[in-house]
């Protein structure tokens, strides 16, 4: 008896934010790695990515904690709930000193940019998975 081949899983699909381009094309080249995400977009502010948002319709949005510099963490996370319901936040910072404010504000998970590769592609997605 053969056994059935395991389901396909699809992958998260992935918006990229951070103001740096480098930054953001090397965390678009990582995340595809091992087939769990699909980068859909990057975007290098807030506004920019609320349009990407509402267009590609992502499940999470990865978060460069600097974009919030001109918005409370608590509004930006808003207003990427308000373009797409039920999307999952995750925030990256160099320090420890945004994970509060974020994580107050309602993102789903937060991780320092000093993270191994498949340590970042497991808090997506970690992130992503719905609420039990």
């Amino acid at each position: 008896m053969t056994e059935a081949a395991p389901a396909a899983t699809t992958p998260l699909r992935v918006l990229v934010v951070d103001p740096d381009d480098r930054i953001r094309e090397s965390l678009s080249r990582l995340l595809p790695i091992g087939g769990r995400c699909l980068v859909v977009g990057g975007a290098g502010d807030a506004d920019a990515a609320i349009e990407l948002i509402e267009g590609m319709k992502p499940d999470v949005v990865m978060i460069d904690s600097r974009v919030a510099q001109g918005d409370a963490g608590a509004d930006l996370v808003e207003r990427f709930r308000v373009a797409r319901r039920g999307i999952r936040i995750v925030v990256l910072n160099w320090s420890d000193g945004a994970a509060p404010a974020f994580a107050l504000a309602g993102a789903d998970a937060y991780i320092r940019k000093t993270f191994r590769p498949h340590e970042l592609i497991d808090a997506v997605v970690n992130a992503g998975r719905p609420p039990a």
